[in-house]
């Protein structure tokens, strides 16, 4: 699990809370999978953090965050020993993790089915994809040589990959994607990805990486 600053302050702010207050913020996270921290508490309870425990609504949205993602972690990984190892290599007091563990034993396995029925909400939808293979035949050089040279006795060409130039044996891939607003028609954002040989074949073999992680979600 990587860590950053945003978790490191929202472990530093946990810390502050006392250990029956620390239950109340990570129960409701795991009463309410992936909802902000405006989901989760009453605008009563938000000035109360703030008045009476110096913790600031984008500190108390920092912690819902992080560990919101600290549990989709757990979730897709089932490694909640080597994340709690992570929480306390970067600060959280031994007390603290294990309120979060003893949380998840509680919630865990309802939490993690109702995550991964939980639907997935974005704010642009793609609108529509087409990919194409381009060759610039100028720049390319094709063929690099005469056919006749790479033949032997036989007529049979000895090596083929020879006779075209690095351009024609490397061609670029572009992905063309337009996305609009969701709840919006006439609004349609393009881009387009262009991609080298060895870059397409990355690419899907980190796609491969993901559907494996996606997998261990159903």
């Amino acid at each position: 699990m990587k860590v950053n600053k945003n978790l490191q302050d929202a472990i530093l702010n946990l810390n502050s809370l006392s250990i029956p207050r620390t239950e109340i913020v990570i129960g409701r996270i795991f009463s309410k999978p992936g909802q902000l921290y405006k989901d989760l508490f009453t605008e009563d309870e938000i000035k109360k953090f703030q008045n009476n425990l110096n913790i600031n609504e984008q500190q108390l949205a920092n912690i819902v965050n992080a560990f919101n993602f600290v549990l989709m972690h757990v979730v897709a990984e089932r490694n909640l020993s080597q994340v709690e190892e992570v929480l306390g290599q970067n600060g959280m007091s031994q007390d603290h993790i294990e309120v979060f563990r003893q949380q998840w034993i509680q919630y865990g396995n309802e939490y993690s089915i109702r995550i991964r029925e939980k639907p997935i909400a974005v704010q642009d939808v793609l609108h529509s994809f087409n990919w194409k293979i381009s060759l610039q035949v100028d720049e390319s050089r094709l063929p690099q040589k005469n056919v006749a040279n790479f033949m032997n006795v036989d007529g049979k060409i000895e090596d083929a990959n020879d006779l075209y130039s690095f351009d024609a044996r490397n061609p670029a891939t572009t992905f063309v994607f337009e996305t609009k607003p969701s709840g919006e028609t006439n609004k349609v954002d393009k881009f387009s990805i262009k991609f080298q040989k060895a870059q397409v074949q990355e690419l899907f073999e980190q796609l491969e990486s993901i559907q494996e992680s996606l997998d261990k979600l159903i």
